[in-house]
């Protein structure tokens, strides 16, 4: 040590300072990679509710149509409604008709999209129903909007979105 002279000792010390800026360093910007994942992610969740809440006012809607309703409307925003979706919850994998179909209609509609598709079905066919046909309707109704919010919820998990603005709020 006695051959250490103040230039050293201002050498040990600013390599000390560029590891420990290094770590802090690569400290924060682990964690704004994390915000940003989340900001992305909640800003996709928050699209897909507000799409999921136009649904489910479609549904609610269906299940409260009577007799004398024009479902003509209703029909045209469910389908708009199935397609939009597909832009959240794209088909998956592959079947012999794909070929034959556009892009987005290729592959196995995911079920969050067959509830709607089954409030859709139901829609249309109530126009053309008796008494029992039509309750039957109604029930499809009932129970495919009941699946939907729930696909919708595992889909956005507001438990974990509660979790982590809890967790981001003690930074």
């Amino acid at each position: 040590m006695d051959g250490f002279q103040m230039s050293d000792w201002v050498a040990v010390t600013s390599a000390a300072v560029s590891v420990l800026a290094l770590a802090l360093n690569i400290v924060i910007t682990s964690r704004q990679t994390r915000v940003s994942v989340e900001t992305f992610k909640f800003n996709n969740d928050t699209q897909l509710m507000n799409w999921a809440n136009r649904v489910v006012v479609s549904m609610a809607e269906a299940y409260h149509l009577t007799a004398k309703t024009e479902v003509h409307a209703l029909g045209t925003n469910l389908s708009a409604l199935i397609d939009e979706g597909r832009w959240y919850f794209p088909n998956t994998g592959r079947k012999e008709t794909d070929p034959d179909k556009p892009g987005a209609y290729r592959g196995t509609r995911q079920a969050v999209l067959d509830h709607i598709v089954a409030v859709y079905d139901a829609v249309v066919a109530m126009p053309n129903a008796d008494e029992q046909a039509w309750h039957k309707h109604m029930a499809n109704v009932h129970a495919a909007r009941r699946h939907f919010v729930s696909e919708i919820q595992h889909a956005v998990d507001p438990r974990r979105r509660a979790w982590v603005m809890d967790r981001f709020k003690k930074f």
